[in-house]
């Protein structure tokens, strides 16, 4: 209760006008607050259980504002943000691979140190930073978005912000107000795309998905599960993983050491508080090699969509057993037998994802710099600082 109550002490609100029509927008801190809601939002990444999660276990001292929208007293959406202190140095010195020039760009970027306030969730793929009722149409969502944002940065909370970063939309939002202002302050910038599996009915199981592939993917397919054939794979509930869970975060920071790109650090029991917040609408499953774990995968179960999130492995071990293959062969064949329309492969690692069958869908992601002044020097230094996004697609069905 008294969460609560401070967190009514801190409600600020402004009136937002879009076509001589007036909005509230109430800005408010935690999702215990009595203003959050997931009314009408469909994914366990908009709603209360989840981000209780991770407001509980914040990545790298993560903290998170809401807004919620208003007409008439009346809900209208709810938009959710998280400011992140970044240093792009330190986020890609991973992408360095033995090149000069990256090398010395890296090194320059480590000298510099931002907020960034991102509208949108950095720990998941896909449009889970809004949630608007129905009957609002694209063009009213994009204009109280990013009038928001507007209004945030105006407030002394958000004085320190050094770059503002809107994600994951499927469409190009600011086609839906192509006469605004704001279209003017926003850089669009290209990023990786979400890997995608649609699930055909017609697969049933691991074996009609094999059957589904041609003949060098489906023997590649085989021999990754038949050397790890001998391992045990066992689905563990909330004590269990809580009991390893400092093992498990060790796997994860050896994967996170190996990716190009990091933006946080989980911490260190954040899979607890999942399964004891979703039940079991988030599973964890590890591999053991004669008793002893060496890897684990996580998923959410979202609707119709089951959802992969992160996993850890040993990388020499990795390469002995095909680990990561053969995870993400275990979470084709779950989605398969479990009825799942469709396998969300989030971003990263996209050719091997390809080469399994996931197709890459673009997403629209967007920056920029408070000050008008310096905002001209976002895609330039993007374009500097951005990792290397190249991959080759594959084509791994019969009839593809």
């Amino acid at each position: 209760m008294q969460k609560v109550a401070q967190a009514q002490v801190l409600h600020r609100s402004t009136l937002l006008h879009v076509d001589g029509q007036s909005y509230k927008a109430i800005l408010f801190e935690s999702c215990h607050d009595p203003l959050f809601t997931d009314v009408g939002c469909e994914s366990i990444f908009q709603q209360k259980a989840y981000h209780s999660v991770l407001e509980a276990a914040p990545p790298g001292q993560m903290s998170f504002y809401y807004v919620r929208l208003e007409k008439d007293g009346r809900l209208l959406g709810l938009l959710s943000f998280q400011i992140k202190n970044f240093n792009p140095g330190e986020s890609l010195k991973n992408q360095i691979n033995g090149n000069i020039v990256r090398a010395a760009r890296y090194k320059v970027a480590s000298l510099l140190n931002f907020s960034v306030l991102c509208l949108g969730n950095t720990l998941v793929t896909g449009d889970y930073g809004f949630c608007f009722q129905p009957q609002v149409s694209n063009r009213l969502q994009t204009e109280l978005m990013m009038g928001s944002i507007d209004w945030m940065l105006t407030l002394k909370d958000f004085k320190q912000i050094g770059l503002v970063f809107i994600k994951d939309f499927y469409h190009d939002i600011f086609e839906d107000i192509p006469d605004s202002p704001h279209c003017l302050k926003y850089h669009k910038i290209d990023t990786q795309p979400s890997m995608i599996m649609e699930i055909p009915t017609t697969w049933g199981n691991l074996d009609g998905y094999l059957a589904s592939l041609k003949s060098k993917y489906r023997v590649r397919a085989k021999k990754a599960l038949s050397v790890a054939d001998h391992l045990e794979r066992v689905e563990l509930n909330a004590d269990e993983i809580e009991a390893i869970e400092a093992q498990l975060h060790d796997l994860y920071l050896k994967v996170v050491e190996d990716v190009g790109f990091n933006l946080f650090i989980l911490s260190q029991g954040y899979f607890t508080r999942l399964k004891r917040s979703l039940g079991d609408k988030f599973k964890l499953w590890v591999y053991k090699d004669k008793g002893e774990v060496i890897s684990f995968f996580t998923v959410f179960e979202d609707g119709d969509i089951l959802d992969a999130h992160f996993l850890g492995y040993d990388p020499e071990i990795n390469h002995q057993y095909k680990l990561y293959l053969n995870m993400l062969l275990a979470m084709i064949d779950m989605a398969a037998s479990r009825g799942f329309q469709q396998l969300q492969l989030s971003r990263t690692a996209t050719e091997i994802k390809s080469s399994v069958g996931a197709e890459g869908v673009q997403m629209w992601a967007y920056m920029r710099h408070p000050k008008k002044s310096l905002n001209w020097l976002i895609p330039k230094a993007y374009n500097f600082f951005k990792p290397d996004l190249d991959w080759v697609p594959r084509q791994p069905f019969v009839d593809s």
